[in-house]
């Protein structure tokens, strides 16, 4: 099925069917403003010839998580899964494949189970580890290093299309998208899998997104001709995926990236530069087939940037370039993302709303900072002299927002995020540490927050 999403300009997003997007009324979120960490593990990878590669939630509220662990053996290095909690390992089970670098563990929207990705230029492969599924407690996939089929192999260089993991309600599904395009379309490609007796299997043909520039109906021909010639005159030299959700648990899953943009007239190439970033929200339709929504923003900094970027009364581009990731809470999707690395932004998107709201200017965003995936929440995360400093963000009213300062034992060099407030420290002459971070104070309703913030 080919979906046409139209969207290109800051601000503006039509819904698949060009039904748009319906109202919603405001609402003020029940995001808590203070965060404590639990130990989940205190020592991980902790035995000879062991080194932990990554990590993963299990669950929200549970006390255990996920670790990928390479084991130094006598037939060579392995690959070991591993659930942890506070009594150690409860359970590990060996993977069949090297213990390579390029490894690294996803959250499950279950309880119990978790995901292996193996991501390589030429080599794309899954394992789903399910220990309390009697039948099938390892399952492994193809090598999905041929899709999507649309887009051209590259093996070993950079213009390779990028791929994901993320979960539709109906299972765990692959996206792609370019890493440029000669037109106005920005194409995102997904294909939903499905368990094959032992085997995980690609689900069908393609579902092909294509987003393109809206030109108005019912403008003068004129009108209309220009806004065609515009479309016609304009392509992405460059596309860069700056973050996926991390909560694979909801109906929907949001894709955050960013995209340079070249205009030309008459033949001639525009001179200035032109830049955005992008959230797609991918879903499922009526019909069972994945559908998308992409929204842009280009925006102007609010404050003063006082740097060697061009003309100061010009605000600078955006880029892709770190400090950049996104998280969810309730209601809103979070951005983060810079101009060249030398100045950090950070917008949201509430949900089913065309519009991003900047909070650059109201929140400190030292360019160390990493955006923090909590449980239906977030944060803002950075390492101040081997400790981890956590802004825990209430957006409501960011002048609310508390810092809380850890630092158990070893200086902390390493922080890895494992999704839903699950997180690995790695410290100093250490074995690593995973905590999980959560709200520390409970409301009469179950819900955390400052009392009547909003009134």
């Amino acid at each position: 099925m080919r979906c046409l999403l139209l969207a290109g300009v800051p601000a503006l997003a039509l819904a698949c069917g060009g039904e748009g997007l319906p109202d919603v009324p405001l609402k003020l979120s029940k995001n808590c403003n203070e965060v404590e960490v639990e130990v989940l593990a205190a020592r991980v990878g902790a035995g000879a010839g062991e080194e932990v590669l990554d990590v993963a939630a299990d669950g929200s509220l549970g006390t255990t998580a996920w670790v990928l662990v390479r084991r130094t053996a006598a037939a060579g290095d392995v690959a070991v899964v591993q659930r942890i909690g506070a009594a150690g390992i409860e359970l590990e089970l060996e993977l069949p494949t090297d213990a390579s670098a390029s490894l690294s563990l996803s959250p499950a929207p279950e309880t119990g189970q978790v995901w292996v990705v193996r991501d390589e230029p030429s080599r794309y492969e899954l394992w789903r580890v399910a220990p309390d599924d009697p039948l099938r407690p390892l399952l492994a996939s193809d090598d999905f290093s041929s899709f999507p089929a649309s887009g051209s192999a590259c093996p070993g260089c950079e213009s390779e299309w990028p791929r994901r993991l993320f979960f539709l309600p109906s299972g765990p599904a692959l996206v792609s998208l370019p890493p440029s395009s000669e037109d106005a379309a920005l194409v995102v490609i997904v294909a939903p899998l499905y368990m094959d007796g032992a085997e995980i299997v690609l689900a069908g043909p393609e579902n092909i997104l294509n987003f393109q520039p809206p030109c108005e109906a019912g403008n003068s021909p004129e009108a209309e001709l220009f806004c065609e010639e515009q479309r016609m005159n304009l392509r992405y030299p460059a596309i860069t995926v700056l973050g996926i959700q991390q909560d694979p648990r909801q109906l929907s899953t949001t894709l955050f990236g960013h995209r340079t943009r070249a205009q030309s007239y008459d033949g001639e190439t525009f001179p200035l530069e032109s830049s955005d970033t992008f959230m797609v929200t991918l879903s499922l339709g009526s019909n069972g087939v994945p559908v998308g929504v992409l929204r842009s923003y280009s925006g102007f900094y609010v404050g003063v940037y006082e740097g060697p970027i061009g003309d100061d009364s010009i605000p600078p581009l955006p880029t892709a370039d770190p400090p950049y990731g996104m998280a969810i809470d309730r209601f809103t999707t979070y951005g983060l993302f810079s101009h060249g690395g030398r100045l950090a932004r950070l917008v949201k998107l509430p949900d089913r709303d065309p519009e991003f709201v900047e909070l650059s200017d109201r929140v400190p965003l030292p360019l160390d900072t990493s955006l923090l995936q909590l449980d239906l929440d977030v944060a803002l995360g950075r390492l101040v002299d081997g400790a981890w400093e956590i802004t825990k963000l209430f957006p409501d009213d960011p002048s609310q927002s508390r810092v809380l300062l850890y630092g158990e034992g070893a200086r902390i060099e390493r922080v890895v995020s494992g999704g839903i407030g699950t997180f690995m420290l790695r410290k100093q002459d250490a074995p690593p540490e995973v905590v999980r971070v959560r709200c520390a104070e409970l409301g009469m309703d179950g819900e955390t927050g400052p009392d009547e913030v909003g009134g």
